[in-house]
C-alpha cells in the first residue's frame, strides 16, 4: 500500500518544470524570494529589489509524458476495479511502476528520486513483515491458550481407552477359560451310539414341536398327519441305509482293488507293447523274404536280412498300429463318452441354456462339436433385443478355450467369430483375440478388419494395426506395408519392401496407386541405403496417371523440372523402363491438364533422342503413306 507521503511527492513531482532543464530551471523559489506584493519585483537579503523572475514554462513533451502517465494510473486502475481485484496492495503496485517511469525520465533527479524511492519500499516491507509477524505471534499465542484445554482432553482419551482395555482384558480371560472347558470335555470319551436304538429326543415335552405351529400342536388330527409323516421318513431312511450306503470300510477295500486292477493294467501294457514290437519286426522280416524270392537273388537272403537291421529298417510300422485297434477296450468306452457329451451338449441347448452349452461345445473332446456346424446352430437361435447372442457366447467361449486346448481356432471360425464381434462393435473383444494369437490368420481376415476400420473412422487407426499385424503372420507383404503407409509409417514400410526379397514390381504398384503421398513417390523413385529405386520416373507417373491421383505425377515432374531444365533431361534419359512412346504420353496428359510448360520441354527432350521423329497429326501420317498408294 502507497504512503501518503509518497502520493504527496509524486504529486509535487508533476508539478516540477521540464526535469531535463538546467539546474536554475528546477530551483525552488525562497521565502526572501518572494515577489513584491505590490511591484511584484523580488528583494534580497538586505531589502535591495531585483527583477522578477518569470515562472519556467513546461515543455510539450514534458506535458505528453505527464499526461500519459497519467493516463496509464487511470486505465489500469478501471480495469482492475471492473474485475473487482482492486486493493491497496494493487494500488500500490500501479503507483510503483509509475514512479520508476518517471525516475527514468528525470534524469538530472534520478538519484535523488531513487533513493526516496528506495526508503519507501524498505518501510513499506518493514511493515509487511511486522503485519506476518504479527499473525504469527498471534497464532503462537492462540495454541498456547488453547494447551490447558487440549492436554485436558488427551488425558480424558487416555483414561477412557485405559477403561476399554481392561475390558478387552477381562473378555479375553473369559474366552480362554471356556476354550479351555470345551477342551476338556473332548478329552472325556464319549459313549458309543447305539445302531438300532431310536434317537433320542432331546426336545422337553413343554418346548414347541420342530415344524408345527402352536394351534397345529394343540390339534390331534394334525398330530397324527404329523406323525405319520415322520413315520413314513423313519421308513425311507431305513430303506436307503440298506441300498443306498455301505460301510466305509468298503470304500477301503474298494480303493486297494482300484489300484492293484491299474497296476495290473499297466503291466499289461508293458507285455502288449512288447508283442506289438515284436510282431512288428517279425513281419517286415518275412516281407523281406518274400520280396527276395521274388527278385532274381542276387544276393542272399543273410546279405539281404543284414541289410535291413543295418539300415534300421525294423521300426514301428504306421499300418501295423491298428493290427489290435478293434480288440482295445478302450475305444469302445471312448466312442461311448463322445456319444454322452454330444446327448449333454443337446440337452443344454434345447433348454435354452446357450451359455452353458457354448462351453460345453467349445471344450469338447477331440473338438467334435467346434466347427461350422455347431456354429449354424448357435445362429439359428433368435435373440431378444436386450440379451446377449447365443452366437456371441459361442465364439467368446471358443476363443477362450483355444489357449486351454493350447491350438488355434480355424480359419473360418475366425473369420465368422471376428465378423460376429465386430457387428456389435466389440473392438476389444477382437484386439484381445488377435494379439494373443488365438485364432488363425489370413488374408481374408485382415480384410475385413480394414474395411470395419474405413467404416468407422474412430477405431481406424486400431485396425490398421490390427491388420497389418495379420498381413504379416499371413505373408501378405504387399497389404501389410499398405498398412503401415496408411498409417503414415512411410519409412518404416520403404523400410520393410526394400529388405523382403518378394516385393515384386505389381506389388511397388499396388503401393503407390492405394496411397500415392508425396513422400511415397519420392521413396519408390530414388535410391533407399544404396539400393535403387524400386520405381523409374516415367513409370511412376504412367501408372498414377491411371488412377484418380495423376495430380501426384504431375507435381513429381513440376518439382523435378523446377530444379532445372539438365535435371528433367537427365530423369528421361537415364529412364531404361520407360519408353519414349511412354513419355509421349505422359506429355500429352500433362497438355490437357494445363501443364503446357512441362509437357513441350518433355516433347523437346524425347524427340532430340536418335531415332526419334515425331509425327504431328493423322494429316502427316496420311501424306506420308500416300505415295504407296498412287
Amino acid at each position: 500500500m502507497a504512503d501518503p507521503g509518497e502520493r504527496a511527492s509524486f504529486r509535487r513531482l508533476r508539478g516540477f518544470p521540464s526535469c531535463r532543464a538546467g539546474p536554475g530551471a528546477g530551483r525552488a523559489v525562497r521565502r526572501d524570494q518572494a515577489p513584491h506584493a505590490s511591484t511584484g519585483l523580488r528583494t534580497s537579503s538586505h531589502g535591495i529589489p531585483r527583477p522578477s523572475v518569470l515562472p519556467p514554462i513546461t515543455s510539450a513533451r514534458d506535458k505528453q509524458f505527464l499526461s500519459s502517465i497519467e493516463q496509464n494510473i487511470k486505465s489500469e486502475v478501471e480495469k482492475l476495479s471492473a474485475a473487482g481485484q482492486l486493493d491497496a496492495e494493487q494500488l500500490y503496485i500501479i503507483h510503483r511502476q509509475a514512479f520508476d517511469e518517471v525516475i527514468d525520465y528525470c534524469t538530472d533527479y534520478k538519484r535523488l528520486l531513487t533513493a526516496i524511492k528506495q526508503e519507501y519500499d524498505e518501510f513499506i516491507d518493514a511493515t509487511k513483515q511486522g503485519e506476518i509477524n504479527a499473525i504469527h505471534v498471534h497464532t503462537k499465542l492462540k495454541r498456547l491458550a488453547s494447551e490447558p484445554t487440549t492436554l485436558m482432553y488427551y488425558r480424558k482419551r487416555a483414561a477412557e481407552l485405559e477403561d476399554r482395555i481392561e475390558i478387552i482384558n477381562k473378555d479375553s480371560i473369559r474366552i480362554e477359560k471356556e476354550i479351555q472347558k470345551l477342551k476338556d470335555q473332548k478329552r472325556v470319551k464319549t459313549p458309543p451310539v447305539k445302531e438300532a436304538g431310536p434317537p433320542e429326543n432331546d426336545i422337553g415335552p413343554s418346548a414347541p414341536i420342530p415344524g408345527l405351529t402352536i394351534e397345529d400342536s394343540l390339534n390331534i388330527d394334525a398330530l397324527i398327519e404329523y406323525q405319520q409323516l415322520l413315520e413314513d421318513k423313519k421308513r425311507a431312511l431305513r430303506a436307503d441305509m440298506k441300498t443306498k450306503y455301505v460301510p466305509i470300510q468298503r470304500k477301503l477295500e474298494l480303493d486297494i482293488k482300484l489300484c492293484t486292477a491299474i497296476q495290473e493294467r499297466e503291466e499289461a501294457e508293458l507285455v502288449n507293447q512288447k508283442l506289438l514290437d515284436s510282431y512288428r519286426k517279425k513281419r517286415i522280416i518275412a516281407d523281406t523274404i518274400a520280396s527276395w524270392a521274388k527278385s532274381d537273388k542276387s544276393f542272399s537272403l543273410h546279405e539281404t536280412l543284414a541289410q535291413v537291421v543295418v539300415k534300421k529298417e525294423i521300426k514301428d510300422d504306421a499300418d501295423s498300429t491298428n493290427v489290435f485297434e478293434d480288440l482295445d477296450p478302450r475305444k469302445g468306452q471312448e466312442a461311448e463318452a463322445l456319444l454322452e457329451y454330444v446327448e449333454r451338449f443337446n440337452e443344454l441347448f434345447v433348454n435354452g441354456q446357450y451359455k452353458a452349452a457354448a462351453v460345453c461345445a467349445a471344450n469338447s473332446p477331440r473338438g467334435i462339436l467346434r466347427n461350422m456346424e455347431t456354429m449354424e446352430r448357435f445362429r439359428a437361435v433368435v435373440a431378444g433385443k436386450d440379451d446377449v447372442s447365443p452366437l456371441m457366447m459361442f465364439f467368446e467361449a471358443l476363443m477362450e478355450s483355444s489357449n486351454i486346448a493350447k491350438h488355434p481356432v480355424n480359419a473360418a471360425l475366425t473369420l465368422e467369430a471376428i465378423t460376429c464381434a465386430l457387428s456389435y462393435d466389440k473392438m476389444e473383444l477382437v484386439v484381445h483375440w488377435v494379439t494373443q494369437q488365438r485364432i488363425t490368420f489370413s488374408e481374408s481376415l485382415g480384410d475385413v478388419i480394414t474395411d470395419y476400420g474405413d467404416r468407422e473412422p474412430y477405431h481406424k487407426v486400431t485396425c490398421l494395426a490390427l491388420a497389418q499385424l495379420i498381413y504379416r503372420k499371413c505373408s501378405s507383404l504387399r497389404k501389410a506395408a499398405l498398412c503401415m503407409c496408411l498409417q503414415g509409417q512411410i519409412q518404416g514400410a520403404l523400410d520393410y519392401t526394400y529388405q523382403s526379397k518378394r516385393f515384386l514390381l505389381e506389388d511397388y504398384l499396388f503401393l503407390l496407386k492405394k496411397c500415392p503421398t508425396a513422400e511415397l513417390i519420392n521413396g519408390l523413385t530414388k535410391e533407399w541405403n544404396g539400393k535403387p529405386a524400386a520405381l523409374s520416373v516415367g513409370q511412376a507417373v504412367l501408372s498414377l496417371l491411371c488412377t484418380d491421383h495423376k495430380e501426384y505425377g504431375f507435381q513429381l515432374l513440376e518439382s523435378i523440372y523446377q530444379c532445372g531444365e539438365a535435371a528433367l533431361e537427365q530423369v528421361i534419359l537415364n529412364d531404361v523402363v520407360c519408353t519414349p512412346e511412354g513419355w509421349v504420353e505422359i506429355a500429352e496428359e500433362c497438355s490437357d491438364n494445363d501443364y503446357r510448360q512441362l509437357s513441350e520441354k518433355i516433347k523437346s527432350i524425347v524427340i532430340s533422342q536418335d531415332g526419334v521423329v515425331e509425327i504431328l497429326s493423322k494429316d502427316e501420317d496420311a501424306k506420308i503413306m500416300e505415295h504407296i498408294y498412287m
